[in-house]
């Protein structure tokens, strides 16, 4: 038995950066990613997991003010770090997390998956689950070189024989660039697969949140360009040797010659080198809408598959509770053009 309950401390955020990657947080759970998320309707908050004065956790996220009705949401993109995982220590934090919400009045509770150190499913009271699939290059896997597929070693060879010279900045002009080039793959991807998306797929994430990252010094660019001409960008997230590809975008010539494959190479053998600890090439599509060739393309790098998995809370406070029963119902009732009608009108009351 545990000597008394985990209680939940709002800290201010130079306090919690001190130790911070003694708790194993994902790139996700920084103060540099979450500060650079905050706008208008959404202010950073920075939690303390605490057992009889004794720091167990930590936690950083958004507080999403979405009005009188729908309430403020607690929204965090990965779970809480300790030291050592520990399931009953992870049980017990998302659990003190439920109780300090209710205390203050908040709507709801988002953990996502994303970067989650542990690949578990846990079954917490109060909470529902999702998982995401990402593919990670763990660079501890390798003794001497990573193991790339034929395939990909191939085009990454055909940009360097096409001319491409890799290089990175934090320059806002290339941030342009890239944006440019984000669209063009959207675009070609859209006429491929029929199916559209939204290239900055997280939560606040925009122009303005990738200028605040790159002055963390946690956003970096990774570009590729023939005869001074940038054919292909990524942006990435990198801290304390561990790597997150966040958006990248392409042109037809990028594709045609293998640059990605070119790009991608260079920041793993560079990784590699530098003992880095490993590169999240991140999830991707449905295999519907791509994702099939998409996941090829990761583990083509030498990646593996790891099913992360998040937790979420109905509503907790009133009105907005009382739509809990027919959120219980649409998650079991069959799919079709009624039930996906309701689905959305309830996502009104959500981020969406």
């Amino acid at each position: 038995m545990r000597s008394s309950e985990l209680v939940v401390q709002v800290v201010d955020k130079n306090l919690w950066r001190i130790d911070m990657d003694a708790f194993n947080v994902g790139l996700f759970n920084t103060w540099q990613w979450v500060s650079s998320l905050t706008n208008d309707f959404s202010t950073d908050i920075y939690l303390h997991f605490v057992r009889n004065g004794h720091l167990v956790g930590k936690i950083a996220g958004l507080v999403i003010n979405l009005g009188r009705v729908k309430g403020k949401h607690l929204y965090f993109t990965s779970g809480p770090g300790l030291i050592k995982w520990d399931p009953y220590i992870f049980t017990e934090c998302l659990s003190a997390l439920h109780h300090f919400s209710l205390k203050n009045g908040y709507a709801r509770i988002h953990v996502r998956p994303f970067e989650q150190t542990i690949h578990e499913l846990l079954e917490i009271p109060n909470y529902f689950h999702t998982l995401a699939k990402e593919y990670v290059v763990i660079y501890s896997d390798f003794t001497e070189r990573v193991k790339y597929s034929f395939g990909f070693k191939q085009n990454a060879k055909k940009a360097r024989k096409a001319g491409a010279v890799f290089k990175s900045t934090r320059s806002l002009e290339v941030l342009d660039r890239l944006i440019e080039l984000m669209d063009d793959t959207r675009v070609t991807r859209k006429a491929k697969y029929g199916y559209n998306y939204v290239p900055m797929y997280l939560l606040n994430l925009n122009k303005e949140a990738l200028i605040k990252l790159l002055d963390t010094g946690m956003g970096i660019m990774h570009y590729a360009e023939i005869e001074g001409i940038i054919h292909s960008a990524q942006f990435n997230i990198e801290y304390n040797g561990k790597i997150f590809a966040l958006l990248m975008g392409s042109d037809g010539l990028a594709y045609e010659h293998g640059i990605p494959s070119f790009i991608d190479q260079n920041i793993s053998n560079k990784a590699f080198k530098e003992r880095a600890r490993y590169y999240n090439l991140g999830a991707g599509p449905t295999e519907s809408e791509g994702g099939l060739g998409l996941q090829r393309y990761k583990e083509a790098q030498g990646s593996r598959e790891l099913i992360r998995y998040g937790y979420y809370t109905y509503f907790l406070t009133f009105p907005c509770k009382l739509l809990n029963p027919l959120l219980r119902l649409s998650k079991i009732l069959p799919d079709n053009s009624v039930m996906n009608f309701g689905r959305r009108a309830l996502r009104l009351f959500d981020f969406s």
